[in-house]
């Protein structure tokens, strides 16, 4: 950790110069170049934090690392996309846009950590930052735990509290109180989120509370014994709320209610769509008592076709024929919508006597098909008219 970086000394300084002070291939990579350069404004990936990205007079920097110098220091390596001269003085510009959601969302996170483990004791054991930030704590909180959680967060939020920065000696952190995931020693740089936390941290933060913006926590699921929370901060939270909430006065057009009923407006139309499903079924099972009343008693092998039936409902209708008829092989064919009528089918056969799937393979090498499934049923789609399914079932049975 270099704690003369600019992004520690300067934290808000978004362009600086610096002069090239090495300039190699990575070797691995072909067009691109490690650079390291006199000042050090780039973050680097580390505590859980993503890189910066930016430029480097024309270069793009794609990434920026630790690692460490031939001396056995450390230092800082900026992948980029075109070589530099050695020597030369260029202006380097952060993605501050970038940046500054990374740096929301750590202080952020540092937060919501600091008060979990106020109020339960719990430890952050894992940290990501991509398109939606996790956290994952060492034991189990409910739903209304993490809502109290969040509305503190907030609360702190508003304070718009000063954010402090420690780099106490080994000395003076014997007598402080705060969190860390390991063992540390050497310059230890110690984050004070306006009291909420007090955390070993090598990552970027916001000078207050304030600059976080809101703090929306998303789910909760039980992840390794403990649980994984999803959350938005700043821009990220504000943006998943507009488009939520586009999506809920669309809801509400849609069933022609206030945006406060759609809940009880939509339980209302699955209930309904239930009742319907329901009847349907009935209906379904009346057409199949039909069609099984009219199949003579003693024919073995049947080839149903029909037109307007879901993959469900044809699972249904073999079903039905199997415990209704005679029949020791069952095959009922669906017609797919969009392919050749009368011959690209999806198919369900069923037989309570043989092992449909013992003979699948078979069956379809001789109609164009792709299927399996269990010993009593096997479905999949085929090319193939009624015909030749009959002739390949009587064939392979």
């Amino acid at each position: 950790m270099d704690k003369f970086a600019l992004y520690y000394q300067v934290p808000y300084v978004k362009e600086f110069e610096a002069e090239v002070t090495s300039c190699v291939s990575s070797g691995r990579e072909k067009g691109k170049y490690l650079v390291e350069l006199s000042k050090h404004g780039f973050y680097p990936e580390g505590g859980g934090q993503p890189a910066d990205h930016g430029t480097i007079g024309d270069a793009v920097v794609l990434d920026v690392k630790e690692a460490k110098a031939q001396d056995g220091s450390e230092t800082i390596l900026h992948v980029v996309n075109q070589e530099l001269p050695v020597g030369a003085v260029l202006p380097c510009k952060i993605d501050w846009e970038r940046r500054m959601r990374y740096t929301r969302d750590h202080s952020g996170e540092h937060i919501v950590s600091g008060l979990v483990h106020k109020y339960f004791g719990y430890n952050n054991v894992g940290f990501h930052m991509s398109d939606v930030m996790t956290i994952d704590f060492d034991g189990i909180l409910t739903v209304e735990e993490l809502r109290k959680i969040e509305d503190e967060a907030n609360a702190i939020v508003l304070e718009n509290r000063a954010v402090k920065v420690l780099w106490p000696s080994e000395e003076e952190r014997e007598h402080i109180d705060y969190r860390s995931k390991k063992p540390l020693s050497g310059d230890v740089r110690l984050v004070d989120l306006g009291g909420a936390d007090l955390c070993a941290c090598c990552g970027t933060h916001v000078m207050t509370t304030g600059e976080i913006g809101p703090i929306k926590l998303l789910s909760v699921l039980g992840h390794k014994g403990g649980v994984r929370i999803e959350l938005f901060c700043g821009l990220d939270a504000l943006k998943d709320y507009q488009r939520k909430h586009t999506e809920l006065m669309e809801l509400s057009r849609t069933l022609s209610v206030a945006p406060e009923e759609v809940p009880k407006a939509l339980s209302e139309v699955l209930a309904e769509s239930h009742q319907k499903d329901y009847r349907i079924s009935q209906l379904n099972e009346r057409y199949f008592a039909m069609k099984a009343a009219e199949i003579p008693e003693n024919q073995e092998l049947i080839v149903d076709v029909e037109e307007d039936l879901n993959s469900v409902e044809l699972r249904k209708c073999c079903d039905y024929f199997m415990k209704h008829t005679s029949a020791k092989i069952v095959a009922v064919l669906g017609q797919k919508s969009g392919g050749e009528k009368g011959k690209d089918f999806s198919y369900v056969i069923g037989s309570l006597t043989f092992d449909v799937r013992a003979g699948a393979k078979a069956f379809n090498a001789l109609v164009s098909g792709r299927g399996g499934g269990q010993k009593e049923m096997i479905q999949g789609n085929l090319s193939a008219t009624p015909e030749a399914v009959y002739q390949a079932l009587q064939g392979v049975f």
